[in-house]
């Protein structure tokens, strides 16, 4: 086919072009589209680039693209892909459609800050994400970390390296605990809590934080913490799996190779990263440019490659950023449903399917139950683990990391509970569950609690999602009625707290099924 590119770009920055340069020089026939608007546009130089420290972005990608002018097979083309299809054909937002042997997605990230009057025009320079790009302008200057939560402890104490001159505003009250401000505290740096109402600028540089009392504090520069997210539906549509991080929401689960979980998608640069940096943006790129020279050549004259990872390897790796994303994801109390249904069950062995940081299994050995806990994540398990010793039934406790779709402890069990057993990314949850409930014992329980619909507080598009009925979920397991009796299969009401602090109500799909002795 005359238009088959090797590899269609997106995106033309750091990433992207030095993903380019390599394949050009590869002599792969390549197309780089290229939307603009790096986020990085708005700083006044980069920093910690070595041979451009300093330099300004507008001139790093100019001088990239005219590198790539040298090698004709390379054509850079400014516009935007606006759909991805799989077999990677896109389309473009002039209408053109282009089809690939390969595509890198090297789109970048949006940077969504907190919204705080006078930011936008301070942005990049005084005001600021990222202490390794402008730490070394703000040296021993007073600067105020505007951030929550772990997030901010970490900012503070990383910016600490380059100022002692330190003050966290959390923009209201809440936004630390005892503990984190006591480590602050031993660190020199001061907490303030008060609103904030905006920047104050002098000369284009910041002059001070006004606080919604009225009174100011002077500071001349603020790393605001920031969130990353995807700027386009692209790398979903062509079924990349991402997963959430401390800094970005959504960044591509990449391998070494920069390959993603679609085999011929490959993703470079800030999508994929948990450090934004334009220096690890170059490096990135021209790895993933190596990596996709190599996967055409595999294809093309036989050139050992490793295999393109399997499922497994990715639910694992996104489980992990999960629950690496910060200190503790759940807060340690046993699932609402389950505690409603096993206690007043007579304790024997239980089987906690996808246990997590172990809530559900420290509770039901300390209701007197011998609990075995998988799962994937060996983070979530090592969690689990200490919550155990803590509360004093590690010994009545086994906690084990298995792949549900791939192996399941031995033996059998009075009680098999999976609850919130469902993912973002793509799993056979019934052939799962079914093979779980081969491991019930004879008049044991199969319990498992679902998301009957989107939690109130939830994204839009989360709540538009369609979720299956108790009955619809029972029917999927294909179980034979003359050895299960549907104890209860049905829909439960119950009021709940969110991530903010909103008041709900969630619905949850509770179904208890006993097998028949």
């Amino acid at each position: 086919m005359e238009n088959l590119w090797d590899c269609v770009i997106v995106g033309g920055g750091a990433a992207g072009l030095s993903a380019a340069l390599v394949l050009g020089r590869a002599r792969r026939r390549v197309l780089l589209v290229d939307a603009g608007n790096q986020s990085n546009l708005a700083a006044h130089g980069i920093g910690g680039l070595l041979g451009s420290d300093g330099r300004p972005p507008a001139d790093l990608y100019a001088a990239g693209r005219a590198e790539l002018a040298a090698y004709t097979t390379v054509e850079v083309r400014p516009g935007e892909v606006v759909r991805g299809e799989p077999g990677f054909a896109l389309e473009l937002a002039d209408g053109t459609r282009e089809q690939a042997r390969t595509v890198l997605l090297a789109t970048g990230m949006e940077y969504r800050s907190p919204n705080i009057a006078g930011l936008e025009g301070l942005w990049g320079g005084s005001v600021f994400h990222c202490p390794f790009c402008h730490g070394w302008e703000m040296r021993d200057a007073p600067v105020a970390v505007i951030a929550q939560g772990d997030r901010a402890v970490h900012s503070a104490l990383m910016m600490r390296g380059w100022t002692d001159d330190l003050v966290v505003l959390t923009d209201g009250d809440g936004g630390l605990d005892d503990a984190q401000v006591k480590q602050l505290d031993a660190a020199g740096i001061s907490v303030d809590e008060r609103s904030i109402a905006g920047f104050v600028a002098r000369d284009g540089e910041l002059e001070a934080v006004e606080f919604a009392d009225g009174t100011r504090l002077a500071r001349r520069g603020a790393l605001v913490a920031a969130t990353l997210h995807q700027r386009s539906p692209l790398a979903a549509q062509l079924g990349a799996v991402s997963a959430p991080g401390p800094i970005a929401a959504d960044a591509l689960l990449v391998d070494g190779f920069a390959r993603t979980s679609v085999p011929g998608l490959f993703a470079a640069g800030d999508l994929s990263a948990q450090m934004p940096q334009v220096a690890a943006a170059v490096a990135s790129g021209s790895q993933a440019g190596a990596a996709v020279v190599q996967h055409l050549l595999g294809e093309d004259v036989g050139l050992p490659v490793p295999p393109w990872p399997a499922q497994t390897a990715v639910t694992a790796q996104y489980w992990e950023r999960h629950y690496g994303q910060r200190g503790h994801i759940w807060s340690g109390r046993v699932n609402a449903q389950l505690a409603k249904i096993a206690e007043d069950l007579t304790a024997g062995r239980a089987l906690d399917l996808g246990c997590g940081e172990g809530g559900d299994a420290v509770w039901l050995a300390e209701h007197g139950w011998e609990v075995t806990g998988v799962d994937v994540s060996d983070t979530a398990l090592a969690r689990a683990a200490a919550e155990a010793r803590e509360r004093g039934v590690a010994e009545k406790i086994t906690f084990e990391r298995h792949d549900l779709s791939e192996s399941l402890p031995d033996g059998r069990f009075d009680l098999v509970s999976a609850q919130f057993l469902q993912s973002p990314i793509g799993m056979d949850r019934a052939a799962m569950l079914r093979r779980a409930a081969g491991t019930v014992a004879d008049g044991g329980l199969l319990v498992v609690v679902d998301h009957g619909a989107a939690p109130p507080w939830a994204p839009e598009h989360v709540r538009k999602f369609s979720f299956p009925s108790a009955d619809e979920v029972v029917d999927s397991l294909d179980l034979d009625d003359a050895q299960w009796e549907r104890v209860r299969v049905g829909a439960d009401e119950r009021e709940a707290t969110g991530p903010g602090g909103q008041r709900g109500v969630l619905i949850d799909n509770v179904m208890v099924l006993r097998r028949l002795g």
